[in-house]
Formats: structure tokens, C-alpha cells, sequence
């Protein structure tokens, strides 16, 4: 707002302004291997400097005991979020069902020298959920897209009350993607719309990134 009380105007280059934040956040964390370097694997979209930035901060004000991440790739959220739990001891369990991808995430941590922090899961996520017997207090969904939906009630039921659901690349559906990938515009559809009306969650959307949903459990459900 102006002296005399007018507002300014709001309209700015988006691309311009992610540039911006982007040289105000910390550096990232140092890994052995990038997507780049993992030949031969498919790599799925992992977390940008935004989304990275808003999970340190999360962490580090939430101070969750357990976080859970869907979809460890080759790892960098998993350093992401192990380097902040690490100040305080907590733990991460990350699921990933790609033994290459896994090696590669394993090869992260230890040079973050967070392999006590940090636990790497082999395997399918539903099945694996369907066995564990903790509670989280913050869960990253990062997994395969068409997974979002079908897995999203067990994670909730994963959830403390109070809990965080982090749910990235929630854009997709208004974004350009490749044709191999296009399918996973009407899942994310699909998936907004169960997040904005889950009568355990309250939502909130930021388009920073891919997008990014954060969902809180609520207490009284």
C-alpha cells in the first residue's frame, strides 16, 4: 500500500519472481548423484528450490518426530528433510520401489551424512503402508501421480491429528507436459479435488514449484 492508501498493483512475471526467491534460498544440499548422472532410469519429477525451501522451514518450525515420504527418487528431498529432522532427531522413513533409484538415494544420504536419519524403504508404497505401524506427523506425497488418489485415505489414517500432508506437483493439471506423461494432468485433477473436499483435511494451495498442497488433519476427525 502506498502512503496516500492506494494498493499497488499486483501483476508481475511469475517466471521473473521464481528467479528471484530462488537466489534467496540456501544452498542445496550436496549430493553424490543427480538426476543426470543415473543413466538409463526415468526419473520422476522431484521437489524444486521452492518446494525444498518450504520443507526445511516446515520441519525445522514443526519439529516432527516421524516424517514419511512417498516417491524417494534419487533422494534429494529425503536430504531435504533429514538435514532439518537431523537438528532436533527426528526420523524420515522414505518409500521407493525402484532398487536403482534406491541405490542412488542411499549414496545421497551417506554423503549428507544422514544414513541415521534418514530410512531408505524398498518397495511397492500401498502394500508397504498397509504394514507399518507407526504414526507420522508430516508426510510428503511425491510418488507416482496416478498413486496420489488411491493412497491418499491410508495416509491420512497415517497421519497424527494435526498433522501435514505435503502434496507436490498438485499444477499439473494447467501445466504443458510431455505426452508420456499426460495422464498425469487428470490425476492431479482428480486429486485436487478430493483434497478440497476431504472432510479430514483443510487445504491450502501455493504455486510455487510444480504446485504444492499442504493439507492439515484435523483434530477433531
Amino acid at each position: 500500500m502506498t502512503a496516500d492508501g492506494r494498493f499497488f498493483q499486483t501483476a508481475y512475471d511469475a517466471r521473473a519472481a521464481l528467479d528471484y526467491l530462488a537466489s534467496l534460498h540456501a544452498p542445496p544440499a550436496a549430493l553424490a548423484f543427480s538426476a543426470e548422472e543415473l543413466t538409463g532410469e526415468r526419473v520422476q519429477p522431484t521437489v524444486g528450490p521452492h518446494v525444498a525451501a518450504l520443507l526445511d522451514v516446515l520441519v525445522r518450525a514443526l519439529r516432527p518426530r516421524r516424517i514419511l515420504e512417498i516417491g524417494t527418487s534419487f533422494g534429494y528431498s529425503a536430504c531435504i528433510l533429514g538435514r532439518a529432522a537431523a537438528t532436533y532427531g527426528g526420523q524420515v522413513w522414505t518409500i521407493e520401489c525402484r532398487e536403482p533409484l534406491v541405490q542412488a538415494a542411499r549414496d545421497n544420504l551417506a554423503a549428507c551424512g544422514l544414513e541415521k536419519t534418514v530410512n531408505v524403504v524398498t518397495g511397492d508404497a500401498r502394500q508397504i503402508l498397509a504394514g507399518l505401524d507407526n504414526s507420522f506427523e508430516m508426510v510428503l506425497q511425491d510418488g507416482g501421480k496416478e498413486d496420489y488418489l488411491p493412497l491418499l485415505d491410508a495416509l491420512v489414517d497415517r497421519l497424527e491429528p494435526c498433522g501435514l500432508l505435503v502434496s507436490d506437483d498438485v499444477l499439473f493439471p494447467v501445466m504443458t507436459l510431455p505426452a508420456s506423461a499426460a495422464h498425469w494432468a487428470q490425476a492431479m485433477s482428480d486429486y485436487n479435488r478430493a483434497l478440497a473436499v476431504h472432510p479430514r483435511l483443510r487445504s491450502v494451495w501455493l504455486p510455487i514449484g510444480d504446485g504444492v498442497a499442504i493439507s492439515v488433519k484435523l483434530d477433531s476427525q
